[in-house]
């Protein structure tokens, strides 16, 4: 439920599964780059958006905005969920979105022990122990954000207030917490975090 309470997506629903898919829109491109794609399915300005055009922002939604794909390209395997989404299709993607940020933390704890998940399709083997993280990281930081608003001593700018009144979902106001004060650096604001687990 802090998924839904976070996002706004719904906890509750049918599995996603990517064979559900219709054979009504398909969406083949060659373009993975981030500019070339979006030039690709581009329509005109001052036309109505296409269906083809609609999935194909889905897709790059999907793949670099909500699951935060390790490519930095577009990812294909999101294409069916985008195809479904445009169809109206409801399922689960809350608890998909969680379910990927649990594998994405796995797999960073992976890294962090040295080891090198069975799974992972990477042809670079990084030697200085340097890694990249992958996955909805966001939404973790998001719930650490509500969970130790207080601990962390976070606060919003007066800026944000009128914005973050009329909100539907928390991650509104969640993604505007800032430390206090600025300055502190990520290593600061990590040591933070690790103090208050160990605490708990």
């Amino acid at each position: 439920f802090d998924v839904s309470a976070i996002t706004g997506l719904r906890p509750t629903g049918k599995t996603y599964n990517p064979s559900d898919v219709s054979d009504n829109i398909t969406l083949n491109y060659k373009e993975n780059a981030f500019s070339a794609y979006i030039l690709k399915h581009s329509g005109p300005e001052n036309e109505e958006v296409s269906d083809e055009e609609h999935v194909a922002f889905l897709n790059l939604w999907l793949s670099h905005f909500v699951f935060c794909s390790r490519s930095l390209q577009i990812a294909r395997k999101f294409i069916p969920m985008a195809v479904q989404i445009h169809e109206g299709c409801h399922f689960a993607l809350g608890r998909l979105l969680l379910a990927t940020l649990y594998e994405s933390i796995g797999e960073v704890c992976d890294n962090l022990k040295g080891l090198t998940p069975a799974k992972s399709k990477s042809k670079k083997a990084a030697t200085d122990g340097s890694f990249q993280a992958a996955g909805p990281m966001w939404l973790l930081q998001l719930w650490l954000n509500a969970t130790f608003e207080k601990e962390l001593g976070l606060f919003i700018p007066t800026e944000h207030h009128a914005l973050i009144a009329k909100r539907k979902v928390e991650g509104t106001r969640l993604i505007r917490l800032q430390p206090n004060p600025l300055e502190q650096n990520s290593q600061q604001l990590f040591m933070k975090y690790m103090k208050i687990f160990l605490a708990i």
